[in-house]
């Protein structure tokens, strides 16, 4: 072997190598974290955080009252106006009234009839006797995402004083599952008022579950047109097309309420019946990515973007 092809093997194949143990010989290809760590998916991971630290969030309880706290001082410290809606409902499975709390903000002194669009999630998580359910994907990620596109829409006053934020108390069952008569409190008591309104947002988007990772959302299969046109075409734009499925099926989630009140609107919801770990203790901040929480950032972004153009 010549001398010249030994040098250029040893550069290919032994160099690296010692490269590695040297210090500093790696300083221009830093290792790269495992995820996109952009500010929007950063601040939408911390705010999850945060609500989780609270502890488990059904209704009623001292660490739901934090959530409603801390989800009204980040959004006034961004120039939202936040004004709780409380009410009672007998709830069934539980035998007694309880009294449920959603949260209402619009950008500063916005009126009801500038309202063109609504952005919700719900904020209690399962009621559990026993065990701690965290809830961390159902639904406080839907919650940070929220928190954050709030945060990135006091920079654009016009399109954020067209749009009432939303957040829902009561979504989750006291029983086994959502029926029509347990579950979706909060979204069935807010959705009365536009029924009677004289002017009603054209679109609503809710989101929940999702920020788990290898994000995957099936949208209910009766979707308004338009709003389906819109998530997938904000979808490919924002490259993450594959991640956004039709549900063969209905899903009764905080949408039904709003589109029975003539306000036609998506559910952007995970796809929890292939989730093994869906209501159970396994939904912890662990299963939280950021990568997803951008995914959803990015495509609620573009999806508002475009519908109030229209």
């Amino acid at each position: 072997m010549n001398r010249r092809l030994f040098l250029a093997l040893f550069s290919l194949l032994v160099a690296p190598a010692v490269c590695g143990l040297l210090p500093g010989c790696r300083k221009n290809k830093p290792d790269l974290p495992p995820e996109r760590a952009r500010t929007g998916a950063r601040a939408a991971y911390a705010h999850t955080r945060k609500i989780l630290s609270y502890g488990p969030r059904p209704t009623e309880s001292a660490a739901l009252r934090n959530t409603r706290a801390y989800i009204t001082d980040q959004l006034e410290q961004h120039g939202w106006t936040v004004t709780p809606q409380p009410f009672t409902r007998r709830v069934a499975p539980l035998g007694k009234q309880l009294r449920f709390i959603n949260l209402i903000a619009r950008f500063g002194a916005t009126t009801e009839d500038q309202i063109d669009g609504l952005l919700g999630a719900h904020i209690d998580s399962k009621f559990y006797p026993g065990r701690r359910f965290a809830g961390a994907d159902d639904a406080a990620s839907a919650v940070g995402v929220i928190l954050e596109l709030a945060r990135q829409l006091r920079n654009e006053p016009e399109k954020a004083s067209r749009i009432e934020l939303v957040f829902f108390d009561g979504e989750e069952a006291f029983g086994q599952n959502i029926s029509p008569s347990d579950g979706l409190y909060g979204s069935k008591h807010y959705a009365q008022h536009w029924r009677t309104a004289a002017r009603s947002p054209s679109f609503g988007i809710i989101l929940d579950m999702v920020g788990h990772k290898d994000l995957k959302i099936r949208y209910p299969s009766d979707t308004p047109s338009f709003l389906e046109d819109a998530l997938l075409d904000a979808a490919r734009k924002t490259s993450s097309l594959e991640r956004f499925t039709r549900s063969l099926n209905p899903i009764m989630d905080d949408h039904v309420a709003l589109n029975n009140a003539g306000i036609p609107t998506i559910d952007i919801i995970g796809d929890f019946s292939q989730f093994g770990w869906w209501h159970t203790e396994a939904d912890n901040l662990r299963r939280i990515s950021r990568d997803s929480l951008e995914i959803t950032l990015a495509v609620t972004s573009e999806m508002l973007s475009t519908l109030l153009r229209k």
